[in-house]
This record gives C-alpha cells, structure tokens and sequence, in this order.
C-alpha cells in the first residue's frame, strides 16, 4: 500500500470513528491514533470490521454486555477496552 493509499485509509477510518453516539467517539478514536499503526494486517482489518458494526452494539460489546462473533474483533474490543482505560487513568 502507498503512503498516499495509507494516509486515505486513515482519513477514511477518522471518520468511522466518529459515532452518533458520542460516548464511542474517544476510545474508538484514541485507539486508532495511538494503537493502529501497531496492528498487525489482520488486526486492522478487525478493527475496521468493528467500525461497520452499529453503535449500540459496539457500546455493547466495550462495556461487556455482550460479545460479538468474530473473534478477531473480541480481540480488537479488549484491546480498545485496555487502551481505554489506561489512558483515562492518565
């Protein structure tokens, strides 16, 4: 993938992050500027899976009420779940 191709990727996924529900905005967000570009291919292919999911389910599935399918993207919600709370704890 070019930069140029990477740097559309990332334009695009910003604004996947933005949710209607306000409350999946920043840890959706932090994650993919903090931790994406630390994922491995199929990690962020997960990840971009999640972000087509509706936003109920996605707070559903960060505050562990329930536990989508795909286990690629159970292993993505931990990790934003992680990086979540280590950055609220500052």
């Amino acid at each position: 993938m070019t930069e140029q191709q990477q740097a559309e990727r990332l334009v695009r996924l910003r604004w996947a992050c933005r949710r209607t529900l306000q409350v999946l905005d920043q840890p959706l967000g932090n994650f993919l500027q903090n931790c994406f570009h630390t994922l491995d291919m199929g990690e962020q292919f997960a990840f971009e899976r999640l972000l087509k999911s509706k936003d109920q389910e996605i707070l559903d599935w960060l505050i562990g009420n329930r536990q989508p399918r795909d286990t690629g993207m159970c292993a993505i919600i931990e990790r934003i779940r992680q990086h979540h709370d280590n950055t609220a704890r500052g």
